[in-house]
């Protein structure tokens, strides 16, 4: 397999990527013309701060399927599961297999170790998303590392790439997935694969997890 986008908001109207069917359209040309070979649409669940239109998910994301695979682009829907104080994690996994999680910036939400765990109980693997957003996950802290050994993936942004701001990471070889976050930005597929390009061991660790 090439290369997926493991993390976008771009499925119309749905959550906050806020684009018109044409607009997409657009944007799947733009990922095709860059080599990006399939993309995961991952719309926010139980975010506190973004409304999702969880009612049009699945016959908005028929739509966008038909409209991918028109242009050889392979899809797969996801979400990115806010874990906050819910007792129980609930998500849609990517391609069955990859659980995209997100978290407050400040503090670790409470008993993170054991909830997590119970994704891996169902057998998802859970995908950290931007791991460098994240004031509590340092490289080095020993919650971090907690987390590779319950079998998480780390996920760093484009721009965090470009900014430097993922670097200790990239540089500790801890980053398994680059992926766009994108909520609309055109410049962003080509950018993943620029991003890709300069750190192949990422690119060859995102290309072996299919």
């Amino acid at each position: 397999m090439g290369i997926c986008d493991m993390h976008c908001h771009l499925l119309p109207e749905i959550d906050d990527g806020y684009l018109s069917r044409e607009q997409f359209i657009r944007m799947l040309n733009l990922y095709q013309l860059s080599g990006v070979t399939a993309i995961a649409f991952t719309p926010h669940i139980y975010n506190p701060y973004v409304t999702t239109n969880v009612s049009k998910l699945r016959e908005t994301y028929e739509w966008a399927k038909k409209e991918s695979q028109a242009l050889g682009i392979k899809t797969y829907l996801g979400s990115e599961l806010y874990v906050g104080e819910q007792e129980t994690l609930k998500t849609v996994p990517i391609d069955g297999r990859f659980a995209l999680v997100e978290f407050g910036l400040s503090l670790p939400p409470p008993r993170l170790l054991e909830r997590l765990q119970q994704l891996t109980e169902m057998h998802y693997r859970p995908l950290i998303a931007h791991v460098e957003r994240y004031l509590w996950l340092n490289p080095k802290s020993a919650m971090l590392q907690r987390l590779r050994s319950l079998g998480c993936l780390l996920q760093t942004n484009v721009e965090a790439v470009e900014s430097g701001l993922s670097l200790p990471y990239l540089e500790l070889g801890l980053i398994d997935v680059i992926a766009t976050d994108n909520h609309g930005d055109e410049t962003l597929p080509a950018r993943l694969m620029d991003a890709i390009e300069k750190w192949p061991s990422v690119g060859r660790s995102m290309q072996n997890l299919w």
